[in-house]
């Protein structure tokens, strides 16, 4: 697939979330249930990431981008990875004639450690090029939250690939 159409989350970060019950940790206590704060920082990344995917579906990169810290890096299937915040915004921009339609992405897993977390989880994609449809696609993200001095969760480091339809041969 073409660039840009294998995205996160990356999301965030970043979709259609409802009733997704992803772990949360607070990282200090293995298989310790989740406190509060992690719990409260688990629904501000599900928020970023819905807001993450409204705005591919809208084809706004420069929203996309503030998702990202500034030093971020995103590591984009069968390309070099691509670093700061600019450069991201021109990965995601779309050129003429291609649209995303859809964009889901669903965490397995939030762990949250002091003032970064670890996300993964998969996402689901469909879009036009020239009017014609494509999807959906499918694949799985690794995302590294940071939470900057502003107190606002933003992700550092995102990768992403395909993999197979659920149900699929996984």
């Amino acid at each position: 697939m073409s660039r840009g159409v294998w995205s996160l989350t990356a999301l965030l970060a970043a979709a259609a979330i409802a009733g997704c019950a992803p772990s949360t940790g607070s990282g200090n206590t293995p298989g310790a249930a989740p406190g509060p704060a992690a719990s409260r920082d688990s629904a501000t990344m599900h928020e970023a990431a819905r807001a993450f995917s409204a705005a591919y579906v809208r084809g706004d990169a420069r929203a996309m981008a503030e998702a990202y810290t500034d030093d971020a890096v995103i590591f984009p299937e069968g390309t070099p990875a691509i670093e700061g915040r600019e450069a991201i915004e021109r990965y995601w921009t779309l050129g003429p004639g291609r649209r995303i339609t859809h964009h889901r992405i669903t965490p397995t897993r939030i762990e949250v450690v002091g003032n970064t977390a670890y996300d993964h989880g998969v996402f689901e994609v469909s879009g036009t090029n020239d009017g014609e449809a494509w999807g959906p696609g499918h694949g799985k993200y690794v995302v590294v939250w940071k939470r900057g001095s502003d107190g606002r969760w933003r992700m550092q480091l995102d990768i992403w690939n395909r993999s197979p339809a659920p149900g699929a041969g996984n």
